[in-house]
């Protein structure tokens, strides 16, 4: 039976000038993280079709993946070259611009783009990310907020109005937070900032509806699962956070918190052995943390003394 890969390829040898191929072929890389052969793809695409703005957009991001920043921007400068005003490739460039941390290169190109399209929401979304960058904080907020002026759909932004003035210790934060749930219910990261703003600010009983219903809309968001338990440990309420705790050994059985808190709670109860093997078992998932080597190691030293 051929592999994907196979499949596309032999494809390809009947076919050698599709681009869709080539460019399936190298998404089907890419989700491999086989950067280089995507690459290489993609060029063959390129050739076949060198006015097409998708191609080169996706051939920088396989060079952003494989660590060849300048490749990435240049790729974006030869689509700008035959698309000086195309606000999509713009504000591509000024990503790519923005992950490697050229800020003031990035605010120019983006610059650029609201010369084109003035009322484009995305163009001050991304000039608060690179103002936030620079730590220019009341232009990152007037940039955030004039975004959502525009779209108050664009749910991120209303996650960086609410980490910003929370950072500040402004009540604002709540506000800002609960829009951003407002602009996408189905949001599990918008519901987990507002549930997670909400545990440190003390409205303990919000904080864990909220995280009850992440946990039924997305059985395999991990941070429900974990903050629910903390919560439940601080309440001393040892059987559901065990329950919590529990269940991301089952979703996710590499993930070492799970253990590592389910031991915790295991030893609140008095289950030193239980406490001991889970201990061990995230510890064996996650050697380099500190604290787990130390909860392991104090659990042994308590174990050994007392025999």
């Amino acid at each position: 039976m051929f592999t994907v890969i196979e499949h596309l390829s032999s494809e390809l040898a009947f076919h050698p000038y599709n681009i869709l191929l080539y460019l399936q072929r190298a998404r089907f890389l890419y989700e491999k993280s086989s950067y280089v052969n995507a690459v290489t793809d993609m060029k063959k695409a390129i050739s076949l079709d060198s006015v097409n703005p998708v191609l080169y957009h996706f051939l920088t991001d396989c060079y952003l993946d494989s660590g060849k920043g300048q490749e990435a921007i240049n790729t974006m400068f030869r689509v700008l070259s035959i698309y000086p005003e195309r606000v999509p490739s713009l504000l591509k460039t000024a990503e790519v611009q923005y992950i490697l941390e050229k800020y003031d290169e990035s605010i120019l190109t983006i610059n650029e783009a609201i010369k084109v399209d003035p009322h484009n929401a995305e163009c001050f979304f991304m000039l608060g990310v690179n103002f936030r960058a620079l730590k220019d904080i009341p232009r990152a907020v007037n940039s955030f907020q004039t975004a959502v002026e525009m779209d108050s759909k664009l749910t991120d932004a209303w996650l960086m109005l609410g980490e910003i003035m929370e950072s500040k210790k402004d009540p604002k934060a709540l506000q800002y937070f609960e829009s951003a749930v407002l602009s996408d219910p189905s949001s599990p990261h918008a519901k987990h900032a507002l549930a997670f703003y909400l545990q440190n600010n003390k409205n303990i009983p919000r904080a864990l509806e909220l995280y009850r219903s992440i946990i039924v809309e997305h059985k395999d968001y991990i941070d429900a699962y974990l903050n629910s338990g903390i919560l439940y440990m601080e309440m001393d309420s040892l059987d559901r956070a065990y329950e919590q705790f529990n269940l991301i050994t089952g979703v996710s059985p590499q993930n070492a918190q799970g253990y590592f808190f389910r031991g915790k709670v295991q030893k609140e109860r008095g289950n030193a052995k239980a406490a001991l093997a889970d201990f061990q078992t995230a510890n064996n998932l996650d050697s380099s943390n500190p604290i787990i080597k130390r909860e392991l190691e104090a659990l042994q030293s308590e174990l050994n003394s007392s025999n």
